[in-house]
């Protein structure tokens, strides 16, 4: 589920939570409770009745994530900087991790910036087309990003079940076709966001205007919150746990063919096994964050749309604001794992940036030099380390 349809059209539910407790409305702001009882919530002691409240979330909420698009800028495009730089760099899972690091910036462009200025106004200023586009971009870059993160552990996969055969079949070559592929079906699966979203009128402490997606009935809006359940979260998830289920099936067993003698396979095996198990850590660490981050909010809007007796309350309004932030959160935290679990990023970053580490190589020169009889084994190490993404 893009974020979008999620969590932007905070604007009308936000009017809707605070200016009625009782109305009927849908998880998209339908219905503004025309002809139900409202009931104004008490945000400060005097007010004046003209001005729409201003709580604390309206200023909060944008901090938080004016905090996330700037770590989440910052760290990806390092992430794509140091891959393309260094030529060591573009493996076959880099390409996966540089494709991924697009999905993040394109979504941290598209959606914070637009999804901050629904908290401190109270209706959607940026016109009918951007209305489409930048719902259609947000939940492109989210199909991406689920698709991507299941290709990268069908690829970890691969290499841990078919070791051999992934050394002929697994290509940088091959990762960027398929990353071509990821980006044109997740612009195919997304296009249902364009029928459906559109500027739509409403009041709260005035006519505003609201950008939410309008169904013909109820049955298409639960069917479409449904798909985007499977497609951008529940398919995704089962797959990658079938993924690791075969790679924990697969540890313990033999690397290579009982009985194959050839010392140069043997020892190819045990010399990227080690390194191999590091990257597929890293690569289900960035899965959980991933299902830890996007569940609660995608919970929540089920329960939302699917639960008969669901009260719109200022309670139910700020455990959905946290679990936004936890979905926009995700968006930032890759590259943070990458710099403690990445040993190859930690080199490359190294070397793209020596002036960051002056300081700390002269504070450890004298240690290094009584340790020179163990540290010449360790460019021997950090070359292997350079294949840490394969």
């Amino acid at each position: 589920m893009h974020p979008y349809s999620s969590s932007e059209r905070n604007s009308t539910e936000l009017s809707l939570w605070l200016n009625s407790s009782e109305a009927n409305f849908s998880r998209r702001g339908r219905d503004y409770g025309e002809g139900e009882q409202r009931q104004r919530w008490e945000v400060s002691e005097k007010e004046d009745g003209e001005q729409h409240p201003f709580l604390t979330d309206a200023w909060l909420v944008p901090l938080f994530f004016s905090l996330i698009m700037l770590v989440g800028l910052v760290g990806n495009s390092l992430v794509i900087y140091v891959i393309s730089k260094h030529r060591q760099m573009r493996t076959a899972t880099n390409f996966y991790i540089a494709n991924l690091a697009a999905t993040d910036i394109i979504f941290l462009v598209c959606c914070v910036p637009f999804t901050a200025t629904l908290y401190p106004l109270p209706s959607w200023i940026f016109g009918n087309f951007m209305c489409k586009f930048v719902a259609f971009l947000q939940q492109v870059t989210v199909q991406a990003t689920c698709i991507t993160l299941t290709a990268m552990s069908g690829d970890r996969c691969y290499i841990t079940v078919y070791p051999l055969k992934s050394l002929r079949h697994r290509t940088p070559r091959v990762a960027m076709i398929v990353s071509v592929c990821i980006w044109i079906g997740s612009l195919i699966l997304s296009t249902p966001i364009l029928m459906y979203q559109r500027i739509e009128e409403g009041y709260w402490y005035g006519p505003r205007q609201y950008c939410m997606e309008r169904f013909p009935s109820k049955t298409h809006e639960r069917a479409f919150i449904l798909y985007q359940f499977i497609a951008a979260y529940l398919l995704p998830v089962l797959t990658i746990s079938f993924c690791y289920s075969m790679m924990v099936k697969r540890v313990g067993q033999p690397t290579v063919e009982p009985g194959d003698n050839n010392y140069q396979v043997n020892l190819l095996s045990e010399r990227t096994i080690s390194i191999r198990s590091k990257v597929s850590k890293m690569v289900v660490v960035i899965v959980l964050l991933f299902a830890l981050c996007w569940g609660p909010i995608q919970i929540f809007v089920l329960f939302q749309s699917f639960y008969p007796n669901f009260r719109a309350t200022y309670a139910t309004y700020k455990i959905k604001t946290w679990a936004n932030c936890m979905s926009y959160a995700n968006s930032s935290v890759n590259p943070i794992v990458y710099g403690f679990m990445g040993a190859s990023f930690q080199k490359s970053f190294r070397k793209t940036f020596p002036f960051l580490y002056r300081h700390k190589v002269r504070d450890s020169s004298m240690a290094s030099r009584t340790a020179n009889a163990e540290i010449k084994f360790v460019p021997a190490e950090e070359g292997n380390n350079n294949n840490d993404a394969n």
